[in-house]
């Protein structure tokens, strides 16, 4: 399995981005779903040729839009990612700068960007 990493920042709810992201990555298995601190829109197949978790921090009205969305991208079969081909995917379907790297929450939901390249 290989999994990668992208985030972007956009004033957008994620609800809203779901058919982009269909559309980016030729799916229709998602759905969103959420929880006290966190958002996200999911692959509801974790078996499926790609799986995708895209989330980020919201305050039960909407995402936090100062924080940013993170995609993360796993291949289950032997088709290998490109992160440029993903990368560029969402920002010609967003119109958003794309960053990529390494990036997680801490234990206080904080966000620590440990690597970062930008497309």
């Amino acid at each position: 399995m290989r999994k990668m990493k992208f985030w972007i920042y956009l004033e957008i709810d994620l609800i809203d981005l779901k058919p982009k992201f269909e559309k980016i990555f030729n799916v229709n298995n998602l759905y969103r779903d959420y929880e006290n601190v966190w958002e996200w829109i999911e692959s509801s197949d974790r078996n499926s040729k790609i799986y995708l978790n895209i989330s980020r921090p919201h305050n039960w009205q909407n995402g936090d839009f100062k924080k940013p969305i993170i995609i993360i991208v796993e291949s289950n079969n032997q088709k290998k990612l490109s992160e440029e081909k993903i990368a560029y995917a969402i920002k010609t379907e967003l119109k958003c700068e794309v960053f990529t790297g390494e990036i997680f929450a801490d234990n206080n939901n904080d966000l620590v960007i440990k690597e970062k390249r930008k497309y």
